[in-house]
Order: structure tokens, then sequence, then C-alpha cells
């Protein structure tokens, strides 16, 4: 069974000073120790223990994780379906004007996430929906919603993550996407640049999100890195991460161990 959500647990004992993380999927990122000092406009903006950092999906972010007492700690809640069009309006009504991504939330807040962390695989889908769906209502009755979910229609940008997430060490091709999809080269290309990006830039945006995910698990060998992710040159994956990141593979995972 397809899980709704996904919670990914980011650990340092470093700061970590990081650009152009890829955000793949609208997501809730909930500093537990530590604090998260997030690039916005012209400015810096701290995201504490007592703040979420909302972000829309297919976005980047540039931070620096800084531990408190030597951790750092985080959790990411990405979500893999949207909310109604209705519930994104109904956000948009209740929205301030220039709103930050930030925000101070409240008990019923941290409940409603907190049951989506905790919540059970084997659970059928309509009752992952209605939990879903739960804090979906709670953020568009605070003006919030929206800032996950633009009114954006980016239907084949997602529908590649979809395919690129099942197997991302598997050999993609936009002929092989073309296949899967039933569509011309052309069509897929000249939809992809309505969206404004690229087939390679998809799959490459997803793989660096999947290989700092992997290197949160445990410790890899470039080789094995770069494999997983899908790289048959470990020299390319290597390039690809310090140009995504500003900071090699190695630099990284020294500041995940003591």
């Amino acid at each position: 069974m397809s899980a709704l959500v996904q919670c990914i647990h980011y650990t340092g004992q470093k700061s970590q000073q990081l650009r152009n993380v890829p955000f793949i999927y609208p997501s809730i990122v909930w500093v537990q120790a530590g604090v998260k000092k997030l690039q916005w406009q012209n400015d810096w903006i701290n995201i504490d223990p007592k703040n979420w950092l909302l972000t829309a999906g297919h976005s980047q972010q540039t931070f620096i994780n800084q531990p408190s007492q030597t951790v750092f700690s985080s959790l990411q809640l990405c979500f893999f379906t949207k909310p109604t069009t209705e519930l994104i309006n109904r956000s948009r009504h209740h929205a301030s004007h220039h709103i930050a991504p930030n925000y101070q939330f409240d008990h019923v807040g941290e409940y409603l996430f907190m049951n989506l962390v905790n919540l059970p695989k084997s659970l059928p889908y309509n009752v992952q929906e209605c939990m879903v769906n739960a804090l979906f209502e709670h953020l568009a009755n605070i003006g919030r919603l929206h800032q996950l979910f633009g009114s954006q229609d980016l239907l084949w940008r997602d529908k590649l993550v979809g395919l690129f997430r099942q197997q991302p060490s598997e050999h993609h091709s936009i002929e092989s996407a073309c296949q899967h999809f039933g569509l011309s080269k052309s069509t897929l290309i000249r939809r992809l640049r309505e969206e404004s990006t690229q087939f390679r830039e998809i799959l490459a945006e997803l793989r660096m999100g999947y290989a700092l995910m992997l290197l949160q698990q445990q410790r890899y060998t470039q080789l094995d890195l770069a494999q997983l992710c899908g790289y048959q040159s470990e020299t390319r994956f290597a390039q690809r991460f310090k140009k995504q990141f500003g900071l090699s593979l190695k630099e990284y995972q020294n500041t995940i161990e003591s």
C-alpha cells in the first residue's frame, strides 16, 4: 500500500551549510534541536523548535543547520497527495500579506503533525486520507496551506517524480518515460518546457535529495552511493553533489558524524 506521507529524520553533529537543497514534495520541516538558518529573500530567518518551515514542492532552499549542544535534529514531513482547490482558496482568503515561510505552530498543529509522523503503514488508504486532510483543513483555516500547494499545475513534473521515486537507481531515459506515459519525445519536452523545467533537471534533483536521505541512514562509499542514486560514474556523481550543495560528499558526511 502506498503511503500519502513520508517522514525523514535529518541530524548533524557539526554546522551544515547547504545550498540549493531540493524539496521535491511539499514539506513541513520541524526542527527538534538546534536552529536552521534559512536564506529568505535578502535576509536570514531562524527556524527553531517553536517554528515550522513550510516549503512548496519543486523548490530549492539554502540554509545552515546549526547544532545546539552538539546536535542538530529535524523532521521533514513530505506530502504525496494534494488538497482540494477549495481548501487552497480558503487558505488564500485567510492569509496575511507577505507571509514568510516560517510558522509558529500551535498545539493543534503539533498534534496533527505528530499523528502523521507516527502513521502506521498498515492503515487503509481512506483512513490515511482523513488524517492528512485534517492537517490540510487546519492549515487552510489559518491561511498557510497555499504555501505548501500553490495554484500552478505541474502535472508532468509530478508524474515524472512519481515514476523516478519508485526506483531512483534505475536508468531513466526520456525515451523510456515517453513509452511509459504513451507520449512522443517532442510532446514531453514541450510540456516540461511549459512548466519551466527539463527531464534531466527533474531526475537530477530527485537523485540529489535521495542522496541526502541515504547519507542520514548510514555511511556509504562514494561508489555505492553513486550507484544507489543511478549514477554509473562516481566522479560525475561527486561533481554533481558538490555543485548542487556547495560541499563535497565527504564534507557532508563529516557533519553528520562526531
